[in-house]
């Protein structure tokens, strides 16, 4: 009888290593866990869903390579996707496409202040 792979347990000191190795591969946007281990709907042998959001000019197939090797022996079993900010502009708006559905259950695990500080302050207080 074969019984389903057990995998490690999805804690927070998981999650911030993984937020870390991301960071030192890439200049990720924003880093959203979605699936089944946000909903807590994971079973024990579920998968770790990763959506990094970031500019790119590669094409979408190519773009998790690089994190892929980043989280190597962290997690056995996790799916990456990478989109940029354009992709999911145009696609967040549509109640049933992935990137819709990942955005409205994951949670987001880090997020970059895109807007730099000069462009917050009324123009009377800039340099």
């Amino acid at each position: 009888m074969l019984r389903a792979a057990t995998l490690p347990k999805v804690d927070a000191a998981l999650l911030r290593q993984i937020v870390e190795r991301i960071l030192s591969a890439g200049s990720p946007q924003r880093i959203v866990l979605f699936g089944s281990r946000a909903r807590g709907t994971a079973r024990p042998d579920s998968d770790l869903d990763l959506l990094i959001i970031e500019e790119s000019a590669l094409p979408r197939y190519k773009r998790p390579a690089r994190y892929l090797r980043a989280l190597l022996g962290l997690f056995p079993a996790k799916d990456v996707v990478v989109w940029t900010p354009q992709e999911v502009q145009a696609w967040q708006q549509v109640s049933n496409s992935f990137i819709a559905a990942a955005l409205r259950e994951g949670q987001t695990l880090y997020e970059r202040l895109v807007e730099t500080v000069h462009r917050t302050l009324p123009s009377d207080a800039r340099p």
